[in-house]
């Protein structure tokens, strides 16, 4: 059995989520022989681990906390060439390596070389057309959410079947779309105790985490967080991801990558996060109160906050001003929070699901 990922490279949540899958994958069917297409941030995490091939991409340009309609189709307006060049280049440099089944995200690349070698695909992705259509009846939709829910549907629609994790209580079952829980990498009870990571990390309390991701959509957020650490003297924080170039206060870390953040989840206080799915999986997972920022245009971390609004805190304003009051108001919720993550007693077995559903699309 030939599988052949193409994975979306704009953060490193698509990769790590797919990681998740090919693992469970090659632990069911050990002969299975994967190769992953990708770029940036998706081609850099699976360069070392599997055959990976490099491919052109989206570019979503920006530091603040809004995707720029005008910048993205600024940025991306040569991308339908880019996708026939993108097809033909997986096809050729993977003439010796033609798949059973294409795993894809929301990158047409790998639609398309389905359809070219007559093969199945399967479209793992975050957004939900189901849950977009809820939300709009209680919330205003600018241009920019609607061209891109249009935009994913499109492509679920060719698509021989769409999974989509999810965090919704109730998985309703669709045509074409199937809900699995989310995709967690290592289970909490996987993992070393407590005492022994606070130990071997040396940390005299529970750090709050800022995770940003892969993008450098988080840095004011980054920057805002930074400096009102000075004022909460009595938290550590540690922020993962980004390009950070200023200077940072006595209590905080940095962290660009590290493939042991889970080690860190399982330790932290708390975590403050943009809207991306993977984070706020393993979060919720690993049962952590959250302070979510989704990016704001952005629908699927738009819709991510929504399914979640029981159990984390939103804010949909990043400014200096509202994060400090925001920050303090979470601090004082984080016991609250907590019960209502455990509440909704999330399973990571995501990947599991998943491997149903491949399972009938190709047997």
């Amino acid at each position: 059995m030939k599988v052949l990922f193409v994975v979306s490279g704009i953060g490193y949540g698509d990769a790590m989520r797919e990681h998740c899958n090919i693992s469970a994958l090659k632990q069911k069917y050990p002969s299975a022989k994967v190769m992953v297409a990708g770029y940036d941030n998706s081609y850099n995490y699976f360069k070392d681990k599997y055959d990976t091939i490099r491919i052109s991409g989206y570019k979503l340009p920006g530091e603040s906390m809004k995707v720029n309609g005008f910048s993205f189709v600024l940025k991306n307006f040569l991308l339908p060439w880019y996708w026939f060049f993108g097809t033909l280049k997986v096809r050729l440099k993977a003439y010796n390596f033609v798949p059973d089944v294409v795993i894809s995200d929301f990158e047409p690349a790998g639609i398309s070389l389905a359809e070219v070698l007559g093969k199945k695909c399967i479209v793992v992705f975050g957004f939900d057309p189901l849950l977009y259509k809820e939300y709009k009846k209680t919330h205003k939709v600018n241009a920019m959410m609607k061209v891109q829910a249009a935009y994913f549907e499109k492509l679920y629609n060719l698509a021989e079947v769409v999974v989509i994790p999810t965090f919704k209580k109730d998985k309703d079952q669709h045509l074409i779309y199937t809900y699995v829980n989310p995709v967690v990498r290592t289970l909490p009870n996987e993992l070393p105790s407590e005492s022994y990571l606070m130990k071997s990390f040396g940390f005299k309390k529970k750090p709050i985490l800022l995770i940003l991701g892969g993008s450098n959509f988080g840095k004011i957020l980054a920057r805002n967080i930074n400096t009102i650490a000075v004022e909460n003297k009595t938290e550590e924080f540690i922020i993962f991801g980004g390009d950070l170039d200023f200077k940072l206060n006595d209590n905080v870390k940095y962290i660009k990558f590290t493939d042991e953040i889970l080690k860190y989840m399982k330790v932290a206080k708390a975590v403050i996060t943009l809207g991306g799915q993977k984070t706020l999986s393993e979060a919720m997972v690993y049962g952590k109160a959250v302070l979510c920022f989704p990016i704001k245009n952005h629908v699927e971390q738009v819709l991510n906050a929504y399914a979640l609004e029981d159990a984390i805190m939103v804010s949909q304003d990043s400014s200096l001003s509202v994060v400090r009051k925001n920050l303090n108001l979470f601090l004082k919720r984080i016991p609250e929070l907590n019960k209502a993550v455990e509440s909704r007693n999330f399973n990571g077995n995501g990947s599991e699901q998943f491997l149903k559903v491949f399972d009938i699309v190709t047997k």
